[in-house]
């Protein structure tokens, strides 16, 4: 991969670039955690796209001078990869994102129609906020009891890891290679301020987007195949497809069917 900046205020946006062909802009989730985690994912859309993988803003290596609601809200988020789309000369592109980079790939499509050419939401969060309460009610039932007693008052994302996956040894090497400061929780709350705001709900927003959209998900992710079908329902003429005995990371437990899912749509829609 290549790397670049972009100016932003007081910080550089920092991204990874390799592959050439049709452009695929590649978000991570959390929301706030840093995007080496999908580097499997863009070193293998890399075969067959131009692949940028962003660092979004208050994650890597992309931090502003300080963290606080002045520098990280939504409207900055989308921003920063309008300025990443302009700074490359893109006209448009696929928006790929992962959990929560899925529900801000939603949220740029909705600012930018005309700059969006297909979304793929893999294994999205919840597009309203009444129901992301579930989230927590089903990670503790697959945490063992001695995980559970270890959380603390304040979990953190690398003890809650283990829960997200239906194959624990298929997701052994990203559980045991997670590093906890890989994950901003401030960032975190500070985004989910905005994108789980109380009565949020993007299903009519999502109802006028007629961008063409794939949403794959692990049929056993913790965040609900259920939240997966609604955005289906709101997303005219989407796609939905539920990989089986699959949690919340596709690319690690169902490699094979979460590639081609994505490939065979990427081709369906030019």
């Amino acid at each position: 991969m290549t790397e670049g900046r972009v100016a932003r205020d007081g910080f550089g946006l920092q991204y990874r670039s390799s592959g050439e062909g049709a452009p695929v802009l590649t978000l991570s989730g959390g929301p706030g955690i840093d995007a080496d985690y999908l580097e499997p994912v863009a070193e293998e859309m890399a075969r067959s796209h131009r692949t940028i993988l962003v660092e979004l803003r208050g994650t890597g290596r992309s931090i502003p001078p300080r963290i606080d609601r002045s520098t990280v809200n939504l409207k900055l988020y989308l921003e920063d990869l309008e300025a990443l789309r302009a700074a490359l000369g893109i006209e448009r592109w696929t928006v790929l994102g992962h959990s929560a980079g899925a529900n801000l790939a939603m949220h740029y499509a909705l600012a930018f129609p005309a700059r969006t050419a297909a979304l793929v939401l893999a294994d999205s969060g919840p597009v309203r906020e009444s129901v992301a309460r579930a989230i927590w009610d089903n990670l503790l039932p697959r945490l063992t009891a001695e995980e559970r007693a270890g959380l603390g008052p304040a979990p953190n994302l690398r003890t809650l890891l283990p829960a997200y996956f239906f194959d624990r040894d298929k997701g052994r090497d990203m559980i045991e290679t997670f590093r906890g400061e890989s994950f901003h929780p401030e960032v975190a709350q500070l985004l989910a301020a905005d994108e789980m705001a109380p009565g949020m709900d993007m299903r009519p927003a999502l109802a006028g987007l007629e961008t063409p959209a794939l949403i794959v998900a692990g049929r056993q992710d913790p965040i609900d195949p259920a939240m997966q079908y609604e955005i289906h329902l709101a997303l005219r003429g989407s796609r939905l497809v539920l990989l089986e005995r699959c949690g919340h990371y596709p690319w690690l437990e169902q490699p094979d069917a979460f590639f081609a899912a994505v490939r065979e749509f990427l081709a369906a829609v030019g």
